[in-house]
């Protein structure tokens, strides 16, 4: 089997995957976003989502190789501040076109603070204080569930029109090393969301993304003409 038919394959399997996703969340494509997920519905998108993202940055890239572009010329930045949620809340964003980077703590700049109440020793010699309770943290994503379905619609809508997005991404590399900055849009290592022994379909496709993209393309023929 030739590399465009395992492109074309694992597209169709990654658009059934994300479909169904778009029934278990009750979302139509370009409709307003569900008011609450249950936490079962909203771990499975979570599940989902991560490994998703991965499979299809990975056959953009594959489809964007061969395509030159320009870095082009820099936009000029908006003379008025655009205000925070500009769109609405369902505003299909852009689909992210790179993995987000691996985060090392040996490399911050400074150390995170943990979370949760101070020391409670007062003295050794005392009996301790029993502990007060640590108030929980909300979850963005089980109070607002608009987050997660634009992260679905930008999925679909990125899923259909793959060669549009490998043209952006031409695009995007170009300006990246203009600038001297990374260009690569898959960061080296296992790929987000990816599990060794996921159980489920779309745990599949990304590692036949992964591996269609990351292979070596095989030389071509010589040519045998006199």
């Amino acid at each position: 089997m030739d590399d465009e038919a395992i492109f074309e394959g694992q597209r169709a399997a990654l658009l059934r995957v994300v479909v169904a996703a778009f029934a278990v969340a009750g979302l139509v494509p370009g409709g307003p976003s569900p008011s609450a997920f249950s936490g079962a519905i909203r771990r499975r998108l979570l599940r989902m989502l991560a490994p998703a993202e991965s499979a299809l940055r990975r056959l953009i890239e594959f489809r964007a190789r061969g395509i030159v572009a320009t870095a082009g010329k820099k936009r000029a930045a908006p003379s008025k501040p655009i205000p925070r949620g500009h769109g609405g809340r369902d505003r299909i964003p852009p689909f992210a076109l790179f993995d987000p980077r691996k985060w090392f703590a040996e490399l911050a700049k400074s150390r995170r603070r943990r979370s949760g109440p101070g020391p409670r020793i007062s003295s050794f010699d005392e009996p301790r204080a029993p502990a007060g309770p640590v108030p929980e943290q909300p979850d963005a994503a089980a109070v607002d569930p608009a987050r997660l379905c634009r992260r679905l619609q930008a999925l679909l809508k990125a899923l259909n029109d793959i060669p549009a997005q490998a043209k952006r991404l031409a695009r995007m590399k170009a300006r990246r090393r203009a600038d001297s900055k990374v260009s690569n849009p898959l960061r080296p290592g296992p790929p987000p969301g990816f599990r060794p022994d996921g159980p489920e379909d779309i745990d599949d496709i990304l590692f036949n993304c992964d591996w269609l993209v990351r292979k070596k393309p095989q030389p071509e023929p010589p040519d045998k003409r006199p």
